[in-house]
């Protein structure tokens, strides 16, 4: 069956933000580093967990619809992902995809780098010089994962869906979903951190459905700022 541009074309919008519920901030997970210490510093965070002071918002949740039906997905350019070895860190830290898109890994640092792909596209990139740059095609959903076989502290996630429904909140931890085909649907909220939650929401046609998500940590992982 041929789907029709105009037919899927829809204005609705689900727009979010996630954030920590609680008053006290995230510690934040530090590591010592001995290898590259000139390039990279003696010290690295985790990034795992980064929360906005002003909002509580959490950056890069990865938010997404959940299995959406073959004939809702409209037409879509595959997208170009430039996944950076940056500063001895991967920028950015979480993405999402489309089936087909290209991931190029780069290196902007002096020293080895790999950028090793696990789950949905499994590779592992050696980048021994800056600016070096190799790319690769994602050809199934998906999570992936990215390690350096270098510097255990660099990580990096990436979610690939058939759709473009789906998003990655900023550091306010907002998120904007556009095109969003009218009716019920089921949210994928994931941080990797924090877990996952599912949150069921109705977007009605040309409209705009605004949410709040909240995450929680245990009292034991929080400090007063």
């Amino acid at each position: 069956m041929i789907l029709s541009v105009v037919a899927l074309a829809t204005s609705s919008i689900l727009d979010g933000t996630v954030r920590l519920s609680g008053v006290g901030l995230p510690k934040v997970a530090i590591v010592e580093n001995t290898t590259d210490p000139e390039v990279c510093g003696r010290r690295q965070s985790l990034e795992d967990l980064v929360v906005s002071r002003h909002n509580r918002g959490i950056a890069n949740v990865i938010v997404a619809l959940e299995n959406v039906p073959p004939d809702r997905i409209p037409p879509s350019r595959p997208g170009h992902l430039v996944l950076d070895n940056n500063q001895c860190r991967f920028t950015p830290h979480a993405s999402v995809l489309t089936v087909g898109s290209r991931i190029e890994a780069t290196n902007s640092d002096s020293i080895l780098h790999t950028t090793h792909l696990y789950g949905a596209l499994e590779a592992n990139i050696a980048l021994p010089l800056k600016g070096a740059r190799i790319t690769r095609t994602v050809t199934r959903e998906g999570m992936i994962v990215v390690k350096c076989d270098v510097h255990g502290w660099m990580q990096a996630f990436i979610r690939v869906d058939a759709h473009p429904f789906h998003a990655v909140t900023g550091a306010d931890g907002a998120f904007r979903i556009e095109g969003v085909p009218p009716g019920e649907h089921t949210l994928d909220v994931w941080h990797e951190k924090l877990g996952r939650k599912k949150v069921r929401v109705r977007v009605t046609p040309d409209a705009t459905e605004r949410i709040q998500i909240e995450f929680s940590l245990p009292e034991s992982e929080a400090q007063r700022p």
